[in-house]
């Protein structure tokens, strides 16, 4: 499969390092960190907005911060407007998600938390290593991506009932095991003899959905390992891996997002460098979906 690599722009730097999560809507990036507590939205030109997600404050020292930190990896858009932040499920205390409202005039948001403790315990169940590192709507069913880095560990692809997941979150209820529809292990290559682990979906105008990977050279899901680069894979419906290209550098992009641009599609990213005092890139590229090549 071929792996030419594409060509990014830098469009800002963010005022946070691990991003890990993006949606954009009406000219605004909203992005979420693993490592923080709040969302941040940045317009297309202008300075950000941030908005809690939950109260309270991380430690600032770096091993304290990451036992702390409840890990929401995946952002995703929802009804009415609204996003869901959701924790990544790979430590006890990262089993939260939030439902999030920001008002149009972007001055406010409100927020109202739940547990994704038994729909994870069920999936914990089924692969070797619970990390779900991104969500998209995708078709019919809200899709979790489960990152499978570290050894032994697999990336997957679990669709949950939309309707089902409507119900939990306009109940403000716990998601439950019975959202699951089905799971399905992904292979997506690698670079340099480590494989590729899913990091963030976004759903493609035509239909497909666009996935994130990165070849970080990790023994687990919690420590951070040695980043070979990341890639853009298109996946068709069920799980088909159509094409797949590598992005510039070794960066390790953990959020992506599409949107239409006349028959191309613009793809936004964003990365997490494992360190505090490197301020995350948001990146910019225009492909052919049917390709991933720029025309």
């Amino acid at each position: 499969m071929s792996s030419e690599t594409i060509h990014l722009h830098h469009a800002r730097d963010l005022e946070l390092s691990a991003a890990s999560g993006l949606v954009r809507r009406d000219g605004w990036s909203f992005v979420v960190a693993d490592d923080e507590l709040e969302l941040h939205a940045y317009p297309d030109d202008g300075p950000a907005r941030r908005y809690p997600l939950r109260p309270g404050a991380l430690p600032t020292e770096p091993e304290a911060r990451k036992r702390a930190k409840p890990d929401f990896e995946a952002l995703c858009p929802w009804d009415g407007g609204a996003l869901l932040a959701l924790g990544s499920g790979s430590r006890p205390n990262r089993h939260a998600g939030v439902l999030v409202h920001v008002a149009k005039d972007m001055s406010s948001a409100t927020c109202h938390e739940f547990s994704l403790a038994p729909l994870h315990a069920a999936l914990a169940g089924l692969v070797p290593e619970l990390n779900l590192e991104g969500a998209a709507l995708w078709g019919d069913h809200l899709v979790l991506l489960q990152r499978g880095n570290g050894a032994g560990n697999r990336s997957a692809l679990i669709r949950l009932d939309r309707d089902g997941v409507a119900a939990a979150v306009a109940a403000r209820a716990a998601w439950q095991a019975d959202l699951i529809r089905d799971l399905a292990f992904l292979d997506l290559g690698d670079r340099e003899g480590v494989p590729y682990s899913v990091t963030d979906a976004a759903a493609l105008p035509d239909g497909g959905l666009l996935l994130t990977a990165a070849a970080e050279d990790t023994r687990d899901t919690y420590a951070d390992g040695a980043c070979l680069g990341s890639a853009l894979i298109r996946l068709d419906a069920p799980h088909t891996v159509r094409w797949r290209r590598a992005l510039p550098g070794r960066l390790k992009f953990e959020g992506v997002w599409a949107e239409p641009d006349g028959d191309l599609v613009r793809v936004h990213l964003v990365a997490d460098a494992d360190d505090r005092s490197v301020r995350a890139p948001l990146c910019v590229t225009v492909l052919d979906p049917r390709t991933g090549l720029a025309r």
